[in-house]
């Protein structure tokens, strides 16, 4: 069989796939890395179905694909003083003396503990609707929606961000890691919009 025609095939078997899942796309196979590239030097591994990053340097974990107008949902476990986000529309290289950020983009926050980067904001450019505070070591679900300059998150299943913002169009997901803190995600999974 050529090479062409198992490509067709492949491309073709991933289309009905993502059909019969109501459009929604895997980001994580809970096995491995793949569809994802670590920068910088956060080392993060899987474990029981987990994407984990705690003991390293800082870094983050960055899709392979761009994406502009979507909707992601994901579960995050942030440790008890912990500082991480989901980056969203951001560019490829990393922010310039700051490894733990893209040069561009923006991050959705998971950081209890300060509230100028609070949990359910977008840094600096749209605070969140009211106070969350979920709990570290326990799994929380986000849910966040891009569409043109419209950004909208729910944290468990209650709305938490709403607003307006156009300057960045289509970019890279990521996941944030800051310097030996723990933190998981699970459950990644996105909707082209």
């Amino acid at each position: 069989m050529n090479r062409t025609l198992v490509l067709l095939l492949a491309a073709c078997v991933s289309s009905l796939f993502v059909q019969a899942n109501g459009g929604w796309i895997k980001l994580f196979d809970g096995k491995s890395l793949s569809r994802w590239r670590p920068e910088n030097s956060a080392t993060w591994t899987v474990e029981n179905g987990t994407l984990v990053c705690g003991q390293s340097g800082d870094g983050w974990l960055r899709s392979d694909q761009t994406y502009a107008d979507f909707t992601l949902k994901l579960e995050f476990k942030n440790s008890p003083g912990g500082n991480s986000g989901v980056f969203f529309r951001a560019t490829k290289e990393s922010k310039a003396g700051d490894p733990p950020n893209p040069a561009e983009g923006y991050e959705l926050q998971i950081n209890n503990e300060d509230p100028k980067w609070a949990t359910g904001s977008i840094e600096d450019v749209i605070q969140r609707m009211s106070p969350v505070n979920p709990a570290p070591n326990q799994w929380h679900t986000y849910v966040l929606e891009a569409r043109g300059d419209h950004i909208s998150a729910t944290l468990d299943g209650k709305k938490v961000l709403d607003g307006h913002d156009n300057k960045y169009k289509s970019g890279y997901l990521g996941l944030q890691h800051h310097q030996n803190m723990k933190i998981e995600f699970r459950n990644i999974e996105l909707k082209r919009q």
